[in-house]
């Protein structure tokens, strides 16, 4: 079972914020470039976007590495640890719109 990453409803929110301010001033970015931390916010903003016509150019995806965790002791702060088992992906995406392209 995934476990809930209460950043994704934020980071969602503020990408559709983006688009939708975007909208209102009518100035769509000619080259757009977002970073996603899950397949799931990628494909949430991916819709979003195609509603613009946006149209993907690059993707790139980072692999897994372990997500680090301070190791905080009543002692104090020791060396920081990789946490076993919990794993982040990074997504880098470029959208351009069509009737820009080159």
């Amino acid at each position: 079972m995934p476990t809930i990453d209460p950043g994704a409803a934020l980071r969602d929110w503020l990408n559709a914020r983006d688009v939708r301010r975007w909208q209102r001033r009518r100035t769509l970015p000619l080259i757009l470039e977002r970073a996603y931390w899950t397949a799931y916010e990628y494909q949430q903003d991916l819709g979003r976007l195609q509603r613009f016509r946006y149209r993907v150019i690059s993707t790139r995806v980072q692999g897994a590495y372990p997500d680090l965790w301070p190791n905080v002791t009543v002692a104090g702060p020791r060396m920081v640890r990789a946490r076993a088992g919990k794993r982040a992906v990074l997504y880098r995406v470029t959208y351009e719109l069509p009737e820009h392209a080159e």
